[in-house]
């Protein structure tokens, strides 16, 4: 795991006490009105008032430059973190040193398992994606509310099974999905709502979505050569689609049979 290149900015700067809508901000003046709130973000947007005054209390918004670290695999959970703009990518390291790209969170979305007792320890390591902000909720505190709190209690089981069903159509689609299709549906993700022909960024580099996707650089190369012919445009991290419909509507016949003998895409 490589050392983070910049810090947090919380500390001296960290989050003051929440107003009674759950807002959250920075104790200089004049931040106040750009503060992000509790209920912003979907994990907390079913949750009562009072759990979310006394949720902010004492929570801290932190920024890291790109690779910083946010915590290592085997630290204490010392907080609840939760993503307010950029990408963290979670890492497994295996007993040999080897590392494994666990998943990727975005905006809104819980960054490790919330604490439930005393004592526990992240699981993963967490590393900024680019420039990252998360919002950092005290894990005791965070524990005795999730025991007093219904509906907290409810919304956090609720992120555990959206968490288990990603999971599980990651595994499907690791062991269904060719390459292209892989690349296709995680492009089809990003296509904004409601629009045919779309232009838009990739989120993070080329090397981590081939991570992601379970494939090799190369194979992701051929990948987005291959979605040409479907209407996929991309010169370096900007894509173009010319109709989504179609793409969709194609997706399942894109890169048959390129899997080898044992089931590898090449």
């Amino acid at each position: 795991m490589r050392e983070a290149r910049t810090v947090s900015h919380s500390s001296d700067v960290a989050l003051a006490v929440a107003s009674a809508s759950g807002k959250i901000g920075r104790r200089d003046a004049g931040a106040a009105a750009d503060a992000p709130t509790l209920r912003d973000l979907a994990l907390f947007a079913h949750v009562d008032e009072p759990t979310l005054r006394r949720l902010a209390v004492d929570a801290k918004v932190e920024t890291y430059s790109d690779s910083a670290v946010i915590f290592r695999q085997g630290d204490p959970v010392a907080s609840v973190v939760i993503v307010l703009s950029g990408h963290v990518k979670l890492l497994r390291t295996a007993p040999n040193g080897d590392e494994t790209l666990v998943g990727i969170r975005g905006k809104g979305e819980n960054v490790g398992d919330a604490p439930a007792l005393g004592g526990e320890t992240y699981g993963v390591s967490a590393e900024a994606v680019g420039a990252v902000s998360v919002v950092k909720l005290p894990a005791g505190r965070f524990a005795r509310l999730l025991r007093e709190s219904p509906a907290l209690c409810a919304a956090m089981m609720q992120d555990a099974r959206d968490k288990i069903g990603a999971l599980i159509s990651e595994i499907e689609s690791l062991k269904a999905l060719n390459a292209d299709q892989r690349l296709a549906r995680f492009i089809l993700g990003l296509c904004p709502p409601g629009e045919d022909q779309c232009r838009f960024r990739l989120p993070y580099d080329k090397r981590l979505i081939a991570q992601q996707l379970g494939v090799k650089q190369e194979t992701l190369s051929r990948a987005f050569a291959k979605l040409r012919d479907y209407g996929v445009r991309t010169e370096t991290r900007d894509v173009r689609v010319e109709s989504v419909s179609r793409l969709l509507a194609q997706c399942d016949d894109i890169g048959r049979g390129t899997r080898t003998a044992g089931g590898e895409p090449r």
